[in-house]
C-alpha cells in the first residue's frame, strides 16, 4: 500500500478504477492490523506512539478513524498515586473546581491549561458521584451497625429471661 492502493467507485452503474496514491505518512494494512491488535490488549498509546514513531495523537487518531473507542481506554498514570489520609470535604472541592471556573475564564490561555482545566471538571463529576456513594454507603453501614447493637441486647434480654426461673402460682 505504501505505493498507492487501488479503490472502486460505482457512478452511474460503471465501475471506475481510481488510483489513489498513498502520503508519506500512510499506514500499510499490516500496521494497521497490528496497531489494532496490541491496542485491544492494553497496550497504551505511548507505547503505540514509540513503537511506531508517530505521536500520541496520531495513533488516537488512527486508532478513531479505524472505528475504535479510544476515550474508553484505561488511565494510566505515571509515577505513584499519594492516597490521601482523609478524604476532601466536598466544600474543598467545590472551591477547586471555583478557582478552575475563574481560572477558564481568563484570556490567553492554551491548550494545555484548557484541557487541564477540563480534566479538573471531568474529575470533579467523578468525585462527586463517589462522595455520594460513599455518604450513602456510609449512612447505611452505620445503620447495621446500631441495628446489629440493638439485635446483641435483645438476644441478651431473651437470654435473660429464659434463664430465669419461672414461678407456678396456683
Amino acid at each position: 500500500m505504501a505505493s498507492g492502493s487501488t479503490v472502486t467507485e460505482k457512478e452511474k452503474n460503471n465501475t471506475v478504477t481510481v488510483k489513489r496514491h498513498a502520503g508519506p505518512g500512510a499506514w500499510p494494512r499490516g500496521q494497521e492490523k497490528e496497531l489494532v491488535n496490541l491496542f485491544r490488549k492494553g497496550t497504551s498509546l505511548e507505547a503505540l506512539a514509540h513503537k511506531y514513531r508517530r505521536s500520541p495523537a496520531a495513533i488516537r487518531q488512527k486508532l478513531e478513524r479505524l472505528g475504535l473507542n479510544v476515550m474508553a481506554t484505561k488511565l494510566e498514570v505515571s509515577g505513584q498515586l499519594e492516597f490521601p489520609k482523609e478524604l476532601p470535604s466536598l466544600e474543598e472541592v467545590l472551591k477547586i473546581v471555583a478557582a478552575a471556573i475563574f481560572k477558564a475564564c481568563q484570556g490567553g490561555l492554551g491548550k494545555t491549561e484548557l484541557q487541564r482545566l477540563d480534566t479538573i471538571a471531568t474529575l470533579y463529576k467523578a468525585y462527586a458521584a463517589g462522595l455520594e456513594q460513599y455518604v450513602g454507603f456510609s449512612k447505611i453501614e452505620a445503620r447495621l451497625l446500631e441495628m446489629e447493637k440493638k439485635y446483641g441486647e435483645l438476644a441478651k434480654e431473651k437470654t435473660k429471661s429464659n434463664q430465669t426461673p419461672k414461678r407456678n402460682i396456683t
